[in-house]
This record gives C-alpha cells, structure tokens and sequence, in this order.
C-alpha cells in the first residue's frame, strides 16, 4: 500500500529543495537542487526567477523519482522573503531579475521616503521600519525600470510564493498568504489586507498584487510539473523563517526561534497581541482558519555569511570547518571585533548606509582571533535582537523567552551553539531535524487536510532537539566591547 504524503516545497536563497513528509511528521525523502546569486554591483543581489522555478522542478523530480510507492495528497510551498519578482501574466515570463532581499538598489527610494517624514507612519501600518529589505520599494524599483514597451496591465508583483504558485497552476492562480504580504511593507498589519494608503505611497496598483489568504488554506490545485502530478490540492504557503518557527513548537509561548543561514530572522509569537518594539518588526506569524498570530523579528542582514568570507580572507579556501577549528583555538581574551555590516546593518538598527568593521586589531592579534571573532559576531547580533524581544515580553505581559530554537545550517555547529548559551544566558535547542522550514508548511498542510486537527496533536509530530545549557562563562565583556565596535561603525556613516 502507499504511503501517503505532503510535497512540501522549500524554497531559499541558495538552493531549492523537496521533501515528502508523512503524516507522522517524518521525512521519508527530500532533494536540494542550488541555485546561484548574481551580483552586478556592490550591494545589488538578484537571481533568475526561471532558474527557480527550473530548480524546484529539479528538485521535485529528484524525490519523487527515489520513492515509487508514495502518494502526494497535498503540496505545501514555504519561500523565501522579501525578493521581489514580476512578470508578464500573458506570457508567464518574468520581465526582470527577482530582486533578492540581500539587495540594497532600492536604498534611495527609500532615503527620499524618510526625508518626506513617511517612516512612522509607514511602520505603525505595516508594522515595518522602511528599509530596502523590503519588497514594496523592490516594486517600485522595477517597476520603474521597465520602458514604454511592457504593457502595464500584464505584469504581475508577487514574492517568491506567489511565483511559484501562479508557475504551479499555470498561471491560474495569483495568491499570497499573509505571512509574505506582512513582509511586502504594502499590508495594513492589522488587517492583513493590502493598504490602500501604503500603495499610494509605493505607487503600486493593487491589480500588479496577489490576493491574500491565510497560511493554512486552498490556493488552487497543481497542473503537471514535472513528475508532479495535476489535480493535488496546495494547502499552505508561508514564509521560510515563518514556518520554521512553526514546526519548532513555537505556537507555544516562551520560544524565540533563530536561522543560523545567510542572514538570521529572530523570531517569537505574541500570539493574537499585536505589538511593537523599537528596533524589531512586527510580523504576521501565520494565519489558520481559527486565528491569525502575529510574531516580533529581527531580520539580520550578515549572519552565518560572514563565516566563508573569513574563511577567504584568512586564506582557508572558505572553509567554515577549518574556521571553526581556529576559532575554537582563540583565546577569547582579545579584543578583536568583526562587525559585518557588509550590506548595512539590520535589527535593532536598521541602518542601510554603514560598510563592515574589523576592530581591534594589535600586533599581538593572530587568525585564530579573527575567525572568532566571525563567530561571535554571529551570537552577538541574535543577543541584542533577543535582549530587544525580553524587554518587549515584559512590558507587554508575554510569557518570558526561556529557550532559543536553533536551525538553519551553521548551527549545526556544537561550539557556536555552546557560545550562543553562554552569551544569551538561557537554553539554546538544536532542532535534529533540518528541513524544519519544509516541515513546518507541510504541518499547515496538514492542518487544512485534517491530517492534525489541533495544535494539541502536531505537537506529537514536532522534532526532538540537542540541548546546549550555558556554562557560566561570561561573554559579557566581550558583549560590550561589540557593542562599543558597532558604534564606531555606526558613527563611519554619519561621518
């Protein structure tokens, strides 16, 4: 007999990935297919929005092909955020580069906004402080690229779900969930529905825009993709970092989540309470048919990024494992500071202007103390988003944040996790399953198909995780002399 099964898509910045999982919340089989960034100029990043689509087909074919007895009853898609992609809806073609969210070419567009005074009011609607991380002024950008000869009518705006969805259904389907609407800058967070005012000042038409759905929800039924077959029903979409935090348990309270990739969201639930913080973004978590549950981020820009870079630039082929063992052997009583705001800075600062930052440096400072300080500019960053989400917590009567849930891939590494408890002072838990963004659309897949029918029951399916308690040695010092390094690279820019 077959077994039955969630598709579950999970497509990211560098590579695209499908997993079956079945109805125990176990992978039975996954593929990853990579895909490249291209970078034609400093701070621009962007990708082909075919190559994607091809990837996830790739990828799609590669599980299914290695499991003959396997009946896919429901596709989830968990993407990446923010990158911006339009095409033509009578062609399905896209009509530029998908805009990544790493990409900064929007920075005037939205400098000239914060002159014209927009900044507050933009982030007490969209609960988001203006920044080029965010997909509403990539719009902008692209749309303003495009000459007279694209007929405006045609094109169609939509982050990488939405994409995806209109390539899985040919086109018959253009629908976002409000998990990625939330991190568009155009939807009104309280009402998870686009803004008229917030258009107005992007300058977007909302017939460009997908209509908005919950996370948990019918968004049309897969036409032949591949090995995929037509006709099986798409149950959920949500964004990666979302459904991370999702299939970590963080339906709970008291947990903050953090992706150890590229960049690092931060993030925890506050449940139906909407609420803000300086510094920090407020969040469509995900949405069921029951309730909507709104979530606090920080969006780091450079996180685990910047451990090939070092690699390089120590002159270790870019190894990360090779710097992971230099960086174990550093004394950890330097003051060595890499600050890598190779792309600006992110959260709690948000600043878009500032360069990267290596401080400290003396005759007596070796490799060793560099790579780790790469390491510690990695926990460092999540401490003072986490430090933000504590004092929030409080003041709002939350629960407070007693375990961090790790995932992503430099956290497979035992030593960061380690300094990560060490630096944050509470539990740090290491999800053994890694396709937790994978994982997590399938559950909401689940949940539209009945296959869990409470919160109660998927917490049956949820990973077990390693647990790394701090031992008492204190980064506090170090800590500050971070925060005194971020200062002078903060004061770069306004110098």
């Amino acid at each position: 007999m077959a077994t039955s099964a969630i598709l579950a898509i999970d497509q990211g910045t560098t590579n695209s990935k499908a997993v079956l999982v079945d109805f125990g919340g176990n992978i039975i089989a996954k593929a990853a297919v990579g895909i490249p960034c291209q970078y034609p100029q400093p701070g621009w990043v962007e990708q082909s929005g075919e190559e994607v689509v091809l990837s996830v087909k790739q990828a799609i074919d590669v599980c299914l092909s290695t499991q003959q007895d396997v009946d896919v009853v429901a596709v989830g898609i968990s993407a990446q955020r923010e990158s911006a992609i339009a095409w033509d809806s009578f062609s399905g073609k896209s009509l530029a580069p998908c805009v990544s969210w790493q990409c900064r070419r929007s920075q005037p567009f939205c400098e000239e906004l914060k002159r014209l005074g927009l900044n507050a009011r933009v982030h007490e609607l969209s609960g988001l402080p203006i920044d080029p991380l965010f997909s509403g002024s990539k719009f902008r950008w692209l749309l303003d690229s495009f000459d007279d000869s694209i007929d405006r009518h045609n094109v169609r705006l939509g982050n990488v779900d939405s994409w995806l969805l209109w390539n899985l259904t040919e086109g018959r389907v253009h629908l976002t969930d409000t998990s990625n609407a939330s991190r568009t800058q155009l939807c009104d967070i309280s009402t998870a529905q686009w803004s008229p005012e917030l258009l107005d000042v992007f300058g977007i038409s909302p017939e460009m825009l997908p209509e908005i759905r919950p996370s948990s929800h019918t968004f049309g039924k897969t036409c032949e993709f591949g090995l995929l077959k037509e006709g099986i029903p798409i149950l959920s979409m949500i964004g990666d970092s979302h459904a991370a935090l999702f299939a970590q348990g963080g339906f709970r309270p008291g947990v903050v989540k953090a992706t150890y990739g590229t960049g690092s969201s931060v993030m925890t639930t506050t449940q139906s309470q909407m609420v803000r913080a300086e510094g920090l973004a407020t969040t469509v978590a995900w949405e069921t048919s029951e309730q909507r549950v709104y979530a606090l981020e920080g969006n780091i820009t450079v996180s685990a990024a910047v451990l090939p870079w070092t690699a390089k630039l120590l002159g270790l082929d870019g190894s990360v494992e090779r710097l992971a063992e230099l960086a174990e052997a550093a004394s950890g009583r330097g003051k060595e500071v890499v600050v890598p705001a190779m792309v600006g800075l992110g959260a709690p600062r948000w600043v878009g202007d500032v360069t990267g930052l290596m401080d400290g440096l003396t005759f007596n400072t070796e490799p060793a103390d560099i790579a780790r300080a790469a390491f510690e500019s990695i926990v460092f960053q999540i401490k003072d988003v986490v430090d933000v989400m504590q004092s929030a917590c409080q003041r709002h009567g939350l629960p407070p944040l007693t375990a961090l849930k790790a995932d992503g891939g430099a956290s497979a590494n035992n030593w960061l996790m380690q300094l990560q408890a060490d630096t944050l002072g509470i539990t740090v838990q290491r999800a053994a399953q890694a396709e937790l963004s994978a994982v997590g659309t399938a559950m909401l897949a689940g949940l539209e198909l009945g296959v869990w029918p409470t919160l109660d029951a998927l917490e049956k399916a949820l990973s077990s995780f390693d647990t790394f308690e701090g031992l008492g040695a204190d980064q506090d010092e170090r800590h500050q002399t971070w925060l005194k390094s971020v200062e002078r690279t903060l004061s770069k820019s306004k110098g």
